[in-house]
């Protein structure tokens, strides 16, 4: 038990960590700070790969315990003080996982502002349909309302 509650704790500080990182690459996307996001996202790859190996070894442990995951285990251990604290521990992780995914997912909608803001410029520096800008949604399936690609035309 202990096993599984020292990598929970890692785990949640990992997760921690990769939720204020979030959120500094939102005010980055948000300022427009090219570097600056660049730098974050290194910062949480590296982050996302130690949670990986840390997953793996929460795996490995289950595997080793015949657990289906994590949750599943503890509830099926004796009551006691360590079998609390698990479940404490997981359920700020579940917390924390849905923030993160909030926090991803706001991201996602400022990258794909940004990616918009790009295409419509390009569309009006070279006179074509870079994306899907300038069609409704369900014409021609999502392709460019124009059939020149992007770069095509003379500028």
């Amino acid at each position: 038990m202990q096993e599984l509650i020292h990598i929970i704790r890692q785990q949640l500080v990992l997760c921690l960590r990769l939720l204020e990182l979030t959120g500094e690459q939102r005010n980055a996307l948000v300022n427009t700070a090219a570097p600056a996001v660049q730098r974050l996202t290194k910062e949480i790859e590296t982050v996302v790969i130690d949670l990986n190996r840390l997953e793996k070894k929460r795996r490995e442990f289950l595997q080793k315990n015949s657990g289906k995951d994590a949750a599943s285990w503890v509830a099926c251990q004796p009551e006691g003080l360590e079998k609390d604290m698990a479940r404490q521990l997981l359920a700020k992780q579940a917390g924390l996982l849905q923030k993160l995914k909030e926090a991803s997912g706001n991201n996602l909608q400022y990258l794909n502002k940004n990616i918009e803001y790009i295409d419509y410029n390009v569309n009006v520096m070279t006179r074509t349909a870079a994306g899907v800008t300038y069609g409704t949604p369900g014409d021609s399936g999502g392709r460019p309302v124009q059939g020149s690609k992007m770069f095509e035309a003379n500028v």
